[in-house]
């Protein structure tokens, strides 16, 4: 049975933004965390957070855990601090102000379930994905997921990362943009690894 309710709040937007996912528990039980992962650019998520019901006395956002710093999954932070004032976790490296580092494999709550940020570098140095394994989901931020081809270059990180991801057997893939992934996760995740495994590793 499934913990989380997941939404994007940027499927309609009408700005260049990343994908903005509001988490909460399916019960709204006050040990709840409800939590975003990014916060987008798009300031229309403030209208759509104020009219989510997720339990009673609760603030919509509790927490955002950013995947990266680029401004299109990051621009709208300030904004929903004045808000709401929530916690921000990132990566060490991230470039916005103010926010709480997260260990690599370091365990946090996110709705009702226990999450694990991973760091995942590449895209950005402090990419991370949060894996949460009882869901069998993955929230991917803009880490390359679908790799076609082995002609590329990884760091040692990704691979680790990407192998424990693998592991997990995912059956639903959130990613930064674009539609969430849940058609026969396992074999393109198998797909990938194996064209990772034969591409450069520094």
């Amino acid at each position: 049975m499934t913990l989380m309710q997941v939404r994007n709040l940027t499927d309609h937007s009408d700005y260049y933004t990343s994908n903005v996912w509001h988490i909460c528990g399916v019960y709204h039980s006050l040990s709840d965390i409800n939590t975003l992962i990014d916060a987008g650019r798009d300031p229309g998520i403030l209208n759509t957070l104020e009219s989510i019901k997720c339990g009673l006395g609760k603030k919509p956002v509790e927490q955002i855990i950013l995947t990266h710093s680029h401004f299109d999954h990051a621009g709208m932070v300030p904004k929903i601090i004045e808000r709401y004032n929530p916690k921000i976790y990132a990566h060490p490296a991230s470039r916005n102000s103010g926010t709480i580092p997260l260990l690599d494999r370091q365990e946090i709550q996110v709705g009702e379930e226990i999450c694990m940020a991973v760091y995942a570098p590449g895209h950005s140095e402090d990419s991370l994905c949060l894996l949460c394994e009882e869901e069998h989901l993955l929230f991917s931020g803009d880490v390359p997921i679908r790799v076609y081809s082995h002609d590329n270059e990884f760091t040692s990180q990704y691979l680790d990362a990407f192998e424990l991801f693998v592991a997990a057997d995912l059956q639903a893939i959130y990613p930064g943009h674009g539609d969430q992934i849940t058609g026969n996760v396992p074999h393109l995740m198998m797909e990938s690894l194996r064209n990772i495994r034969k591409s450069r590793i520094f």
